[in-house]
């Protein structure tokens, strides 16, 4: 009797293995899910900033296309992002990634980019869309979590590949201020509109602050002046320190400045009694070598060699890709009054650099970049440097 009933019991077994490891594997699904949805992240309110599809909880595989809106009014930039979901408490955390390079024009419901998940591991993911705001603020939108699957498991239902969602989109309200696709800047402050790409060019004009003007060209010497007409038709260049550009720039073509003015002899005259000449010294970065999408500090050195103290000010940081000489970002960093014969220390500037990594980039640093400090000489207050962008994170 008792062999039979060992015989039984032998016979089944399998079967009881197999119900064992079924919900041992319901149990796990189920505590990773839990710790996924601790980790999502819950959307801004605004249909002018979102991503409408992929939605949360969703499996991607091969080149997938994200849609959604980007379309602030206040919108200098905005690209995708996506970043691997660890279990809580590891450290370091991981870097975000991007997915699309950094775009200023408008998207209202439709493509955002395409993201290939095959550059990356299988597992679970958080989708950002990280949206730049004027005045150096950022706005982001999350999907969490999303499931790349290039290799799904021999058990798994494999479903189509993606088709373009036909969306049932919500009825948005217009933007409050429409982006227009039409190139154009928008001054931050009231701004000098000169005869050519630097302040060493003569005064034609001025773009009050909030004004804006429709965008002709973009220096080809690299200096990222935009070539501009006022709303009298004077056509004259305005620095990028002091404006916002907003539209489509693809087709905006390059234009060279006039020639420098030849200097004109003047008679001599005495110093005059107070007079500041603010000077940019020597600079570093930290760390020495900067890395794609990974932020950097400048420190400079800046000197009043003028025989009054200066007021504050702020030095303007530009970058521009080597290669062709076309405007990438740019920062400010402040500095307080200076007095005579005194030399400082500014920084940290922070400046994060997104695109064309493995490449040389030109970065100008300006002291008093918007022009607001009279000084009896202005000729020294640059300082250049070409650096080489590693990679890093960047794909």
């Amino acid at each position: 009797m008792f062999s039979r009933i060992n015989d039984e019991g032998d016979k089944y077994m399998p079967a009881r293995k197999l119900f064992i490891m079924s919900i041992v594997l319901l149990l796990m699904l189920m505590s990773v899910t839990l710790s996924v949805t601790a980790q999502t992240a819950t959307p801004i309110p605004d249909p002018n900033a979102t991503i409408l599809f992929p939605p949360p909880v969703y499996v991607v595989r091969g080149e997938f296309t994200i849609y959604g809106s980007a379309n602030l009014a206040n919108m200098t930039g905005w690209f995708l992002e996506v970043q691997p979901i660890v279990p809580a408490g590891t450290t370091p955390e991981p870097p975000w990634e991007p997915v699309t390079l950094r775009n200023r024009s408008a998207v209202l419901n439709g493509e955002l980019g395409k993201w290939d998940t095959t550059l990356v591991d299988d597992g679970l993911y958080t989708m950002r869309l990280n949206i730049s705001l004027s005045g150096g603020a950022n706005t982001f939108v999350l999907v969490s979590p999303l499931r790349v699957e290039n290799n799904p498991p021999p058990f798994a239902v494999v479903l189509p590949t993606q088709i373009a969602p036909t969306l049932a989109l919500p009825t948005l309200q217009p933007t409050p201020t429409t982006i227009s696709s039409e190139p154009q800047v928008t001054a931050n402050l009231n701004a000098n509109v000169r005869k050519g790409d630097s302040t060493l060019y003569e005064t034609v004009g001025a773009l009050q602050r909030n004004e804006t003007a429709p965008v002709l060209g973009i220096s080809s010497l690299g200096t990222g002046w935009f070539l501009i007409r006022l709303p009298n038709g004077v056509q004259g260049w305005v620095s990028p320190t002091v404006v916002t550009a907003t539209g489509n720039f693809n087709n905006v073509p390059r234009v060279l400045p006039p020639p420098l003015p030849t200097a004109t002899p003047v008679p001599v005259t005495a110093t005059p009694a107070s007079s500041v000449n603010l000077v940019a010294g020597n600079f570093r970065f930290d760390p020495p070598s900067p890395t794609c999408s990974q932020t950097f500090n400048i420190y400079m050195d800046v000197a009043n060699f003028g025989s009054s103290t200066s007021p504050s000010g702020v030095i303007s940081v530009q970058d521009f890709r080597r290669a062709d000489g076309s405007f990438q970002t740019s920062t400010v960093g402040a500095f307080p009054p200076i007095a005579p014969g005194q030399t400082i220390n500014v920084g940290p500037i922070p400046l994060t650099v997104s695109t064309f990594h493995s490449e040389e980039h030109r970065l100008l640093m300006t002291v008093d970049g918007n022009n607001a400090i009279f000084e009896f000489n202005e000729g020294d207050n640059v300082k250049e440097a070409i650096y080489f962008l590693q990679k890093g994170p960047c794909p």
